[in-house]
């Protein structure tokens, strides 16, 4: 299941709410948020290219998993509509 189709269900989203309103899940979102990959295990000084770029890969995942935990309680949001094509004489260059 995707978080889109997640949040297109408003039962899920109320019982994530429900959930995410509690003081536990609270306290487990605090200890999630300081156990970062970068906070456990920092970049020594004089790290090669690829393991920084390792490294900020992982502390970006673990950043998006946070985003997509919190997401599961909203609301989905509205998908913009595509601008319609008109090819208007006015849009049309003169030659």
């Amino acid at each position: 299941m995707k978080l889109t189709d997640w949040t297109n269900n408003k039962s899920a989203i109320a019982d994530a709410r429900q959930l995410q309103n509690t003081e536990i899940y609270k306290m487990m979102q605090e200890v999630l948020a300081e156990e970062t990959p970068l906070s456990r295990v920092p970049i020594p000084f004089g790290a090669s290219p690829t393991d920084f770029a390792y490294a900020h890969g992982m502390q970006k995942g673990y950043e998006y998993a946070l985003k997509v935990l919190k997401a599961l309680g909203a609301e989905a949001p509205e998908i913009p509509q595509e601008p319609e094509a008109t090819f208007s004489s006015s849009n049309q260059n003169e030659r």
